[in-house]
């Protein structure tokens, strides 16, 4: 099987990872294998993509290395709500976050800052930096003075480099005498980020469409968490007048032709036509889109069906939730079947890569049991204690088929597209899914105080 080898810089301390790994190797695969090294979880993992190195191109879940194109960054390209919500999710693709906006800052590029209207702001954020760096490296504040221009955005050196070392000293000094830990110093990096740039990481793109026989050069911009969000777009010649293309959880499905043309179609309206410069920047956007779409609307579903996620392929054909949690898995047995023996639910760990849980429901019980499935090869896994090496689920519930048996795996519930899972990390406030419980129960809560007997508690124990 032939190789090939590629270079992926990391956001974190500007170290670059060399791979070697089969020409079949996907876009996903190398992002997996990355976040694994950087002790990023199976959740946040999903936040991930490679970009091109040099430009501004992503390469889409499904894309492999054929291309002379060898060297890559791996980049948070999803955004999450708040980077509060992020660092709850995985505190290391917080802290990934975090140096990427750094180094973007350090370059200048983010568009949306602008130095003659945050000088003050970006002299600010490199000070604080310079701060972080003395409290995570336990370095003394005048070696940290010494290398300034490592954390001084670079617009800002370029102005006033020789006017910059007392302001450095004065504030690094007073600061120093607040106490706080790394990881607050980071938050509010951050914060002051975000009001420089809410809309930092929404990517822009350049296309033609026609309309009524007249042609016209586009800039399309996704941004999700604008004041009004979704796919966007305006002239060229008019930058400042937005238009609204839809919204995420309005797109119906997305097309591609051949000469680089995109057809977004809508719940309402007509199909909307895009055309790029090349296939390199039409696949780049159309994952963008998808990603949003999954990460925010629908998990199990892609949004165009040449621009695939090879994972979820895989979870479909095993009839497996993603890394749902327990908590999730435990409540869709109580609402879809009520808990009869032998349903169970398939499901991605939430923490350790190659896992996978069972969670199945027993006689005698009101809450379902838990078994661990572990993948020890890219076609067969071994279950709870057993030996057997299993090659598909159904083999596995031809095994355990039994309905007196100790385990008995009757029926697998599989994922819903509808359903509100926990998996929607980029999902805004104002979005909805199918909910896991009836309303009408919560409103019965109300009514009156009532007693519940313990042995009707289902309490999931995290594994």
């Amino acid at each position: 099987m032939s190789e090939v080898d590629l270079k992926v810089n990391l956001a974190v301390d500007s170290k670059v990872e060399e791979i070697r790994c089969p020409a079949t190797a996907t876009a996903e695969d190398i992002c997996i294998l990355l976040c694994r090294k950087l002790g990023i979880g199976t959740i946040a993992r999903h936040l991930f993509a490679l970009r091109i190195h040099g430009k501004q191109i992503f390469l889409m879940p499904s894309a492999t290395f054929v291309e002379k194109v060898k060297e890559y960054d791996l980049r948070i390209r999803f955004k999450v709500a708040s980077t509060k919500k992020l660092k709850k999710i995985d505190i290391k693709a917080y802290d990934y976050y975090f140096h990427q906006a750094r180094n973007d800052v350090l370059e200048n590029k983010i568009p949306d800052i602008v130095y003659e209207k945050y000088r003050k702001e970006l002299v600010g954020l490199g000070i604080t930096d310079m701060y972080r760096v003395m409290l995570e490296k336990e370095i003394v504040q005048e070696t940290v003075e010494n290398d300034y221009k490592k954390y001084i955005p670079k617009e800002v050196l370029k102005r006033h480099a020789f006017f910059i070392k007392k302001p450095i000293h004065d504030t690094l000094s007073k600061i120093k005498k607040s106490g706080h830990d790394a990881w607050y110093v980071k938050a509010e990096y951050l914060r002051q980020l975000d009001l420089m740039a809410s809309e930092y990481l929404a990517e822009e793109y350049k296309a033609v469409t026609e309309e009524e026989g007249i042609i016209s050069s586009l800039i399309v911009r996704v941004s999700p968490f604008a004041v009004e969000p979704g796919i966007k777009y305006c002239l060229e010649s008019k930058k400042d007048k937005w238009h609204c293309i839809c919204a995420l959880e309005d797109l119906g499905f997305i097309s591609l032709r051949k000469d680089s043309t995109v057809e977004i179609s809508r719940r309402n309206g007509i199909p909307f036509y895009l055309k790029f410069n090349n296939m390199q920047n039409m696949l780049s956007f159309v994952s963008l889109v998808d990603g949003y779409y999954r990460l925010s609307v629908k998990w199990t579903f892609n949004i165009c069906k040449d621009v695939i996620t090879p994972s979820l392929l895989k979870l479909y054909s095993m009839k497996c939730h993603g890394p749902v949690g327990g908590e999730f898995s435990y409540a869709k047995l109580e609402e879809k079947r009520g808990n009869t023996p032998g349903c169970f639910i398939l499901r991605e760990s939430d923490s350790k890569y190659n896992i996978f849980y069972i969670d199945v429901c027993v006689k005698d019980s009101s809450k379902p049991q838990t078994f661990k499935l572990e993948y020890v090869s890219p076609d067969s896994f071994i279950f709870h204690n057993d030996v057997t090496r299993y090659n598909s689920l159904p083999q596995l519930m031809a095994a355990y088929n039994r309905e007196d048996g100790p385990i008995y795996l009757g029926e697998c519930l599989p994922p819903s597209e509808n359903e509100k899972s926990p998996l929607l990390l980029c999902q805004s406030d104002n979005l909805t899914g199918e909910s896991l419980i009836d309303s009408s129960t919560i409103e019965s809560l109300y009514v009156h105080p009532r007693c519940i007997n313990s042995k009707d508690l289902q309490i999931y124990k995290g594994q």
